[in-house]
């Protein structure tokens, strides 16, 4: 699974509809008055936490990528993620016919997964179109716009799922008082995929990961092909990725080595938010990612990407995604006692 397409279901659907007008108006007036959220992610860079210094295995010879620290159990991971759309061809088939739209601008999801153990819950704090203040003028107006009048998908802002681990892997906590249908869903959709997003985002470690025996300096390469890739992307079927090293670097304080990465995915399946599947071809002209230094996590991850992907499954409605699209995915990862 890959932080881009898990996030195209909701960001792709982002289109504000008019009952929502109200809500858009307030979050981009909390914009104007200087608002913020205190949770939002840090630029990379300052200094590493006193508590983790000693932990960094760094010489003369470069820095290295440690595996022999035991992997947290007690996790929480706040996950942002924005997708930027430039002008991108979106079309969506269905039983209904098809539809034709451009999407341009960026879309957030803001997201949050606990881990205590075998305990696993995962809260979907916000997600939709980032509104810019004009945009946000112009429907407190009362201005209708294609996007204004597009029907609403289900909400998921505010969805809390849980999730517990057992003899035969992760399964489903007997459930109290009523349910609701959309959580319902949400939940089967989610639990055959549980395993590839909890390595996706920090939750459990990478399947392949840096050898312990390297270090690194600046300009060191390393090229992911096959079984490798999963590095990056848990998913890909084929691809060619291209590795250098920049930097270490600090983000909140974790040690963290920088990469630029260049290359071409093909994704065969990853898992989206809402259970359903994604595939198609990548290119990423230019990226960075920032990999924790003490255990195998990729902790931020920046594309510039031209895309092609299909969302969907079987006879079931699809969406289909082509264009330019530039993806930041932030984790601000914490592991108890650390």
């Amino acid at each position: 699974m890959n932080c881009l397409v898990f996030a195209l279901p909701l960001l792709a659907m982002g289109l504000v509809s008019c009952d929502k007008a109200k809500k858009v108006v307030d979050a981009a007036r909390d914009k104007i008055e200087g608002v913020k959220d205190p949770g939002l992610p840090k630029p990379p860079g300052g200094e590493v936490s006193s508590g983790l210094v000693a932990q960094v295995d760094t010489a003369a010879e470069g820095v290295r990528f440690r595996r022999d620290l035991p992997f947290p159990t007690d996790i929480e991971a706040r996950v942002t993620q924005r997708v930027t759309f430039h002008k991108i061809r979106r079309i969506a088939t269905s039983a209904l016919g098809t539809e034709n739209m451009t999407l341009d601008g960026p879309f957030e999801i803001v997201s949050r997964f606990q881990r205590s153990g075998s305990q696993l819950g995962m809260t979907i704090e916000r997600e939709g179109r980032v509104v810019d203040p004009k945009e946000a003028v112009e429907k407190a107006k009362g201005k209708a716009t294609a996007e204004s009048n597009a029907p609403e998908s289900p909400p998921l802002a505010g969805a809390r799922v849980e999730f517990q681990l057992g003899p035969n892997g992760w399964q489903l906590p007997a459930r109290k008082g009523p349910a609701d249908f959309n959580l319902k869903v949400l939940e089967q959709n989610l639990l055959p995929k549980l395993p590839g997003l909890l390595v996706e985002h920090g939750l459990a470690p990478r399947k392949q990961w840096f050898s312990s025996s390297r270090r690194w300096i600046e300009g060191d390469k390393l090229v992911l092909e096959g079984d490798s890739l999963a590095l990056l992307f848990d998913d890909a079927g084929s691809g060619k990725l291209t590795l250098t090293y920049e930097v270490s670097e600090a983000l909140e304080g974790h040690p963290c080595g920088r990469f630029a990465v260049q290359g071409d995915v093909t994704l065969d399946g990853s898992a989206d938010l809402d259970g359903s599947i994604t595939s198609g071809e990548l290119t990423i002209q230019s990226g960075k990612i920032w990999c924790s230094l003490l255990h195998p996590l990729v902790l931020r991850e920046e594309y510039q990407t031209v895309s092609t992907l299909t969302t969907g499954q079987g006879n079931g409605p699809k969406r289909k995604l082509q264009g330019a699209i530039d993806n930041l995915c932030a984790r601000q990862w914490t592991a108890k006692g650390s």
